[in-house]
């Protein structure tokens, strides 16, 4: 019996229908999807997810080159796990060969372009999985609660779930807590800007006094400096004026002479 040939889609995505994130869930959990490209044209995905807020995806659109591979990185973001929610999220890598004259360098203005009968689709449901040594330490918490919830009570076994119960006591206290230590934050925010403000008003005050004094300095330069000119002054006049005098003995002092000798000759 012959079997028909089978037609190869374009892309090819590993894992094929679950995206599996291993916990602890109390930090980030990342988990990588291989895309292949098995056709001889250039290929251009873009992922979407129904829970956008919860998940990063690096990178959510871009384009393979002929038979060749990529990876994109998924990261589950912190969150509180339980075992009795169940889980609806859901990933979709949608897909389309690239038109021979497309522009590939802005592939959102290509995406926008495209009409959706063009596009292949292919979702993937996640799936959360929790260590079995951490698994078994959760069940084995929630027994004892349920065992001395049974001692405690007439007879009726009453499930309690601790690391829920202490989970949802813990949530308000951290809020508590973040909103307490933002206003701390806040008031010393306030407290460093007014003081801030105090240093530029004493600097300001301290820049007004310098050029105050170096306002009186000049002053006193420019007025000690007029005190020498004039006070240097008056001993000239004096100096000038004592030859003078001395000459005009000498004058009268030599007419005298020559007076006396004619009346003694």
């Amino acid at each position: 019996m012959n079997k028909t040939p089978q037609f190869e889609v374009p892309l090819t995505i590993q894992p094929e229908h679950e995206l599996r994130f291993i916990g602890p869930f109390n930090r980030p959990v990342v988990t990588v999807m291989t895309l292949k490209n098995n056709a001889a044209m250039t290929l251009v995905f873009k992922i979407k997810t129904t829970a956008p807020k919860r998940y990063c995806v690096r990178p959510n659109i871009g384009k393979i080159a002929p038979f060749r591979t990529t990876q994109v990185e998924i990261c589950l973001q912190p969150f509180m796990y339980d075992q009795q929610e169940k889980n609806k999220h859901k990933f979709m890598v949608q897909s389309v060969l690239a038109p021979q004259d497309a522009d590939l360098t802005d592939l959102n203005k290509l995406w926008k372009e495209l009409e959706p009968d063009q596009l292949m689709d292919a979702k993937l449901k996640c799936v959360f999985e929790m260590p079995a040594a951490e698994a078994n330490a959760e069940n084995n918490s929630g027994g004892a609660a349920n065992a001395a919830g049974g001692g405690g009570s007439s007879g009726v076994n009453i499930p309690v779930n601790l690391s829920v119960a202490d989970s949802l006591k813990s949530e308000p206290k951290s809020i508590e807590e973040q909103s307490s230590n933002m206003s701390d934050a806040a008031e010393h925010v306030e407290s460093l800007a007014a003081e801030l403000k105090e240093i530029r008003d004493v600097n300001n005050g301290l820049r007004k006094e310098n050029l105050h004094l170096k306002d009186q300095i000049m002053r006193y330069r420019s007025t000690s400096a007029t005190k020498q000119i004039n006070e240097s002054y008056t001993p000239v006049l004096a100096e000038k004026q004592i030859p003078v005098f001395y000459i005009a003995i000498a004058i009268a002092a030599a007419i005298l002479g020559l007076l006396l000798g004619k009346f003694l000759l």
